[in-house]
C-alpha cells in the first residue's frame, strides 16, 4: 500500500510540474495581415539526417533548408544531423486572432505508444506544447489519440516588425537550461528589451527550458513589390534563399550591405508552368541585368530584384553613393586655386623684371 502511494505522488509531481510548465508558454504575437517567411530551430534528440527532417516538417524542397542554414547546395539529403545538433526549419507563417502559426505545416501520424506530450516534447523537440497539438485538432481528451490519425502541428511563429519599421524574421528558439535573455540576445544580434518586449517576459525567471520563445532574427531591405507572389519575402542575414520558380537566388548578408542581394541561377524551374527563366535584364537599361551594377564618378546603379508576376520579372535600378570615393575639388576651388598660384607666381617675377630694366 506504501508503494502505491509512493507512485501517486511521483505521478501527482509530476503531473504538476507539467500544467505549470505548459501553462506559462506563450503564443506568439502577430497583428500582421497577409503571411511571411519564418524560422523554427529543431534540435533532433537522436541522431538523424536531413531527409528524415524534410519529412518530418513536410518540406518538398531541399533547397530551401540549406538555405536557411548556410549549407552547400550539394549537402545530399542523406547529411546526417547530430543529436542536438539545430536546424533552422523554414516556414510559412499566417496571423490570425493576434497570433501567428504555420500555415500549411507539418502533418504527424501518430505511431504505437505515442501520447500529445510525447510528440510535442521528444518528436519535434519541444516547439509546440502538447496544449496547442490538442487544440489544433479538436482533441477532446489528450489520453485518447489513435494510432494512424494525422496530426495537425501548429508551430508557432510570427511576422511583426520590431522596434518600428524594422524587418526581421522570426524564429522560434527553444530555450536551453540556464539560459538568460542575455545570453540569447548575444547569441542572435538582439537586445533584451525586444526579448521581453515581444513575449511579454519580465525577467529570467519567466524563461522555461525546452520551450520556444520568439526571437527576431535581422533582415535584410528588399524592392520586391507588392503585386509579387513573394511580397512577404524576408531573408535573415546570414541565409538564402531561391524564388521566382527557382530563376532567383537572393542571399542577406547585412555586414556587406544592409540589401538583399540577388542573381540569376542556373537551376532546374520549380514549375512546369514556366518553359525557362524570363529575361533578368533591368528595366529602362540595355546594359544591366538583375545583380550587376555599374560605377560613374562617385555613384553607383545597381539593378535589384523586386519581384515577379506570371512570367515576368520585375526590376527597380538603385543609386548609391560610394562612401570610398573622394569627391573631386568643385570648379570654383580649382580656379580659386588656380588664380592664387598666378598671382604668387607673379609676385616672384617683379624683381626679375626691374632688374631687367635697369
Amino acid at each position: 500500500m506504501g508503494c502505491v502511494n509512493q507512485v501517486l505522488i511521483l505521478i501527482l509531481i509530476s503531473l504538476s510540474a507539467l500544467f505549470f510548465s505548459t501553462s506559462t508558454a506563450q503564443d506568439f504575437k502577430c497583428n500582421t495581415p497577409g503571411r511571411c517567411s519564418a524560422l523554427v530551430g529543431y534540435s533532433p534528440h537522436n541522431t538523424t539526417t536531413i531527409s528524415d527532417i524534410l519529412n518530418l516538417f513536410n518540406i518538398k524542397n531541399l533547397r530551401n533548408v540549406l538555405g536557411a542554414n548556410d549549407l552547400p547546395l550539394n549537402t545530399s539529403r542523406n547529411h546526417t544531423v547530430e543529436a542536438k545538433q539545430t536546424i533552422k526549419i523554414p516556414i510559412s507563417c499566417l496571423c490570425s486572432n493576434g497570433t501567428g502559426v504555420v500555415y500549411n505545416g507539418p502533418e504527424y501520424t501518430v505511431k504505437k505508444d505515442d501520447g500529445l506530450y510525447f510528440i510535442a516534447s521528444e518528436v519535434f523537440a519541444g516547439l509546440v506544447v502538447y496544449q496547442k497539438i490538442q487544440s489544433a485538432n479538436k482533441i477532446t481528451n489528450a489520453d485518447l489519440i489513435d494510432i494512424g490519425q494525422n496530426l495537425t502541428i501548429p508551430l508557432p511563429c510570427s511576422c511583426d516588425d520590431v522596434d518600428g519599421d524594422n524587418k526581421v524574421v522570426h524564429y522560434a528558439h527553444v530555450v536551453q537550461t540556464d539560459s538568460t535573455l542575455e545570453s540569447i540576445a548575444k547569441q542572435f544580434g538582439t537586445n533584451e528589451d525586444t526579448l521581453k518586449k515581444i513575449n511579454d517576459i519580465a525577467d529570467d525567471s519567466q524563461l522555461i527550458a525546452d520551450r520556444s520563445i520568439d526571437v527576431p532574427l535581422k533582415a535584410c531591405n528588399s524592392s520586391i513589390k507588392s503585386e509579387s507572389p513573394d511580397n512577404g519575402l524576408r531573408v535573415a542575414n546570414g541565409t538564402y534563399v531561391f524564388t521566382a520558380n527557382n530563376c532567383v537566388k537572393c542571399r542577406c548578408d547585412s555586414a556587406s550591405s544592409p540589401t538583399l542581394q540577388c542573381e540569376q541561377t542556373q537551376l532546374k524551374l520549380a514549375s512546369p508552368k514556366w518553359e525557362k527563366c524570363p529575361a533578368m535584364q533591368c528595366e529602362g537599361s540595355e546594359s544591366l541585368s538583375i545583380g550587376n551594377s555599374t560605377k560613374i564618378g562617385c555613384s553607383q546603379t545597381t539593378c535589384t530584384y523586386a519581384g515577379y508576376t506570371n512570367q515576368t520579372i520585375l526590376t527597380v535600378t538603385t543609386v548609391d553613393t560610394l562612401t570610398t570615393c573622394s569627391n573631386p575639388p568643385n570648379i570654383a576651388s580649382r580656379i580659386g586655386s588656380s588664380w592664387s598660384v598666378l598671382f604668387i607666381s607673379s609676385i616672384h617675377l617683379i624683381p626679375l623684371f626691374l632688374h631687367l630694366f635697369q
